[in-house]
């Protein structure tokens, strides 16, 4: 009969091959997966998220080309060709087995225009974009003012406290209604004055000031659609926002000014000749 010593060193033995069989099932699959992995090849790059850069220019800036293989694409340096292009806020390029590239991207959408030697466009973040060579066409408010063409160089921010201001009044119109920032056509910056916007319709000029974009766009909306698309715009002569809880107008046929106070609750309207 077996001792017990015998009992076990066959056990040990056992083990023993069994643990070497399991190291080399995992170094031979190991292998396999890195042969496999070296022979595929880029069948397809695919970009998502763009509307004003075309596919064909993310293409290009990315440069990889198909039949490439997959693992061999330097993934950063791709992304960051993409980004070279001023359109474009942010890109993830990546891989996506058996043999696809992906571009996913995040675009500047143009908020403002302003006229210079050349039309350039400003982002929601004072980034300055380029003319677009694409079938975009930008029906957008017009930012002017006293402005030297160093002050908006394309891919860089401006940092000009009041044409910042300006770009956040046009946002928070944009974020408010659709409507609303349609009706601005123009907003007019001069350093140390009152910030002023003219309307789409008839060119009237609003008084906007300085802060508080939010609830003196509000007071605006409802006082346009409570009184102005009653009265008209013709025989405005501008709108003034300055002042708190109302809106103050003054019309060129009655010489009167309108005002419209919002409470908490409901809206009320009074008028008072000059």
């Amino acid at each position: 009969m077996a001792t017990n010593a015998t009992i076990e060193r066959g056990r040990s033995l056992g083990g023993s091959l069994l643990m070497v069989g399991l190291v080399a099932g995992c170094i031979v699959s190991a292998v396999w997966a890195n042969l496999w992995k070296s022979d595929l090849r880029v069948a397809d790059v695919r970009v998502s998220g763009n509307s004003i850069v075309t596919e064909k220019e993310v293409l290009s800036l990315a440069n990889i080309g198909k039949a490439q293989k997959l693992y061999s694409v330097d993934l950063m340096a791709a992304q960051k060709r993409v980004m070279q292009n001023a359109f474009v806020k942010s890109a993830a390029v990546n891989r996506e087995a058996p043999n696809l590239i992906s571009i996913t991207m995040q675009e500047r959408v143009p908020i403002a225009a302003v006229v210079l030697d050349k039309i350039e466009y400003l982002d929601v973040d004072g980034v300055v974009l380029p003319p677009v060579r694409s079938e975009n066409i930008f029906d957008l408010p017009v930012l002017t003012g006293a402005f030297q063409a160093g002050e908006f160089v394309p891919g860089k921010q401006v940092m000009r406290g009041d044409v910042r201001e300006a770009l956040e009044i046009l946002a928070t119109a944009q974020q408010l209604s659709d409507e609303l920032y349609r009706r601005i056509s123009e907003v007019h910056v001069e350093s140390g004055k009152d910030i002023m916007f003219y309307t789409a319709e008839s060119g009237v000029p609003v008084v906007f000031g300085s802060g508080d974009a939010g609830v003196k766009l509000v007071k605006l909306d409802g006082f346009w659609k409570e009184i102005v698309l009653h009265e008209g715009t013709q025989q405005i002569g501008y709108v003034d926002l300055r002042f708190e809880d109302q809106v103050v107008v003054r019309w060129n046929d009655e010489k009167k000014e309108v005002q419209s106070t919002r409470a908490v609750a409901g809206k009320s309207v009074k008028q008072k000749k000059s």
